[in-house]
Formats: structure tokens, C-alpha cells, sequence
């Protein structure tokens, strides 16, 4: 081979492995068309979910070199030695097989559901016209800064690069693809205005208020319901709920104060007692409320009802929340069916053992395997 063929091939070589990793990292976003993930940022409660679980990173990272040995060359180049010593040649199909073992055939499997799934959804997003624009991401961007409560897109840099990312890898890596997803889902997906209207007045108090609900409420906090249920029939006899407050209740921080917590919004408190309480009515008392502090007797002393923009001004958010809920309940079943209507077959399903377990190549040596009050929250 002459050098200029020889340059010829080393560039194909490149090219071939730089899309297989694009493909795989993308692969890694498919996987679950659900929140945006982000490495090692502290979410609320409610999000923790969104987060890159360390082995995850690992298992796509070797998966990105599988394919950048594997498939990142010219055909035929699977018995390419990439070592030797004395009396032993490791080639790439050996190292290909090392780590299929090392995988286990579920992890494989999904492997390549994943990185078939991220094909079908790029040759579907070009075919339906679906394109990101650099409002696009920046809009995301703005919305994980909001949601886990960052000061500025530097916040999310730092916090990328503790997790050994950077924000451009994040960009390309996880919103671009999981954009695609949503777009994609959305065009299968049309909803008109009236629906939006509906899910707007459904959620309004939840998801869309300026100011949420807050209810103002006090407690009398029991070890045993056995306690609680003598302490609820001597509140409907008459007595004083602030008096057996003081009295009975086990809730240092409160007691002293006939029980009174304040007000509070969602998410303060433990889900338990937050539940009763929101449920209550302005002066109204509960049943005893088994919750995870303890037994507690509920009375809501006022309310402060939400403030809830209109419809109109947050139209957008609106749409924005509709389909990432309808993504989050019907995207699998509907990912299955698209990979389905492909007539998409794993065919390492159908083998009854991983290629792995084959004999290896007589020149490859064994020393090529690898060593392997309710608290406010």
C-alpha cells in the first residue's frame, strides 16, 4: 500500500471511530427517554432520579471502545494483532470477546438495543424534519439550572467537571439526543389547544402557580397510635387542641407552641403528613395520620390559596410539562412499538451462548484475559 492510500485508510479509520463513539454515547441517552441526567448535581428530592450513575458511565465507556475497535475498521480487520510478545498475538476479536464476557449477555444485549435505537431515532428525526437549534439546548440548559436550583450555567461547568465532564460532552452527549427523543415524540404525538387547556386546569396549582398553596397547620405528634386515637377522642369531646399540644405531644419543637408549625408549601414536609394536611380544609381537624415521624393529629388553622398565572402567559411551560409527563408514562411502550414497526431484531437474543464462550484464537494466550415535628424536609 502506498502512503497516500495508507493516509486514505487511517482517515476512514478515525472518522469511522469517532461516529461509532458519537453513537455510543448517544446510545447511553436512549437508554432512558426520561429526565435529563446530570452527573453528581444535588437535585431535590423529587429528582433524584436525574442523576449518572457512576457504573453507567463505565459500562458506555467500554462499550464506546468495543465499537471503535470493532466496527471503527476496515472490514475484514477483526484479526488484527494490536499486541504481541513471546509466542502470543492479542487480537482486536480477542479483546472484542474479552469484554463481551466481561459484560454478561444482558448488558450486551441492551448494548445493542440501545445504540440500534439511537439509529432509528436519528434516520426518523431526519426523515420527519426534527432539528435542534442552539435555542433549543440553551433553553434546556436554563431549565436544569432552574430546576436544581443553580445560580448560573458556571454552577453546572463546576459541577460537570467534578464528575470528570464537560459541558459541550453534556450538550452532545445527553440534551441533544434526549431533545431529538422529545421532538421526535412530540411530531408522533400532536395535542391540540384544548387539550392543553385542560391539562393546564388539572395542574395548575401544582405545577404551574407562581406562588404554590400553603396551608398554616398545627399537630399533636404521638409514638403509637394507641396513643394518638385517646388523644383524637379527647379533642372531640372538647378539649383545647393547643392545651393537649402542650400537654401530650412528643414534638419538642413544636409542643410549646400548641403544636403550631407556621406555614408551609409542598415538598416541606414528610409526603405522609403533607398529603393530610393539604386535604384539610381552614379549620379542620384530621383522624390520626400515620406518617413516617410518627402518629399525628392535623389541624389547619388558614390558607394561603396559590397564585396561578394565566393560561396564556405560560402556554409554553404548559406544553413543555404535558409532553415530558406523557414522554415519562407512554415512551417506553411507545419506543418498543417504533423499534417494532422497524422490524428491528437483536440477534444476539437468538444465540444460546455469548460468542465469548467460544474457543479463542490458537495464538491469543490466556494471559490476555483481563483479572479480572414532621421534619421539614
Amino acid at each position: 500500500m502506498n502512503e497516500r492510500n495508507e493516509n486514505e485508510l487511517n482517515d476512514k479509520q478515525e472518522l469511522a471511530s469517532h461516529e461509532a463513539e458519537q453513537e455510543i454515547a448517544a446510545a447511553s441517552a436512549v437508554a432512558d427517554p426520561a429526565p435529563l441526567a446530570a452527573p453528581e448535581i444535588a437535585a431535590p428530592a423529587r429528582s433524584s432520579s436525574a442523576t449518572v450513575v457512576p457504573w453507567v458511565v463505565a459500562v458506555v465507556a467500554i462499550a464506546a471502545l468495543v465499537f471503535v475497535l470493532i466496527r471503527g475498521t476496515s472490514a475484514g480487520t477483526e484479526n488484527e494483532a494490536i499486541a504481541k510478545m513471546d509466542g502470543v498475538t492479542i487480537k482486536k476479536s480477542d479483546i472484542y470477546d474479552e469484554i463481551e464476557k466481561q459484560f454478561g449477555k444482558e448488558q450486551m444485549i441492551s448494548l445493542i438495543d440501545n445504540v440500534a435505537q439511537t439509529r432509528a431515532i436519528e434516520m426518523e428525526s431526519k426523515k420527519a424534519g426534527v432539528t435542534i437549534t442552539d435555542e433549543d439546548v440553551k433553553e434546556e440548559i436554563d431549565n436544569i439550572i432552574k430546576q436544581y436550583g443553580m445560580a448560573s450555567e458556571a454552577d453546572l461547568t463546576n459541577a460537570l467537571i467534578q464528575s470528570g465532564a464537560t459541558l459541550d460532552d453534556f450538550k452532545n452527549k445527553q440534551i441533544i439526543p434526549n431533545l431529538k427523543i422529545l421532538k421526535l415524540f412530540e411530531s408522533k404525538h400532536p395535542v391540540t389547544d384544548d387539550e392543553l387547556k385542560a391539562y393546564f386546569e388539572k395542574n395548575k396549582e401544582t405545577k404551574f402557580a407562581t406562588t404554590p398553596k400553603e396551608v398554616k397547620a398545627s399537630h399533636i405528634l404521638l409514638h403509637t397510635k394507641e396513643e394518638a386515637e385517646a388523644v383524637l377522642a379527647e379533642l372531640k369531646a372538647g378539649k383545647d387542641f393547643a392545651t393537649l399540644a402542650k400537654e401530650k405531644s412528643q414534638d419538642p419543637g413544636s409542643k410549646d407552641q400548641g403544636g403550631d408549625l407556621g406555614f408551609f408549601g409542598p415538598g416541606e414536609m414528610n409526603s405522609g403528613f403533607e398529603t393530610a394536611a393539604f386535604a384539610l380544609a381552614k379549620g379542620e381537624m384530621s383522624d390520626v395520620v400515620e406518617a413516617e415521624s410518627g402518629f399525628h393529629i392535623i389541624k389547619v388553622t388558614d390558607i394561603k390559596e396559590a397564585v396561578v398565572s394565566e393560561y396564556d402567559a405560560v402556554k409554553k411551560e404548559v406544553k413543555l410539562a404535558y409532553y415530558e409527563e406523557k414522554r415519562d408514562t407512554e415512551g417506553q411502550a411507545w419506543l418498543k412499538s417504533f423499534m417494532k414497526d422497524k422490524n428491528y431484531k437483536n440477534l444476539l437474543e437468538d444465540k444460546p451462548e455469548l460468542a465469548a464462550s467460544a474457543p479463542a484464537s490458537p495464538e491469543a494466550s490466556p494471559s490476555a484475559s483481563a483479572e479480572s415535628s414532621p421534619a421539614k424536609q
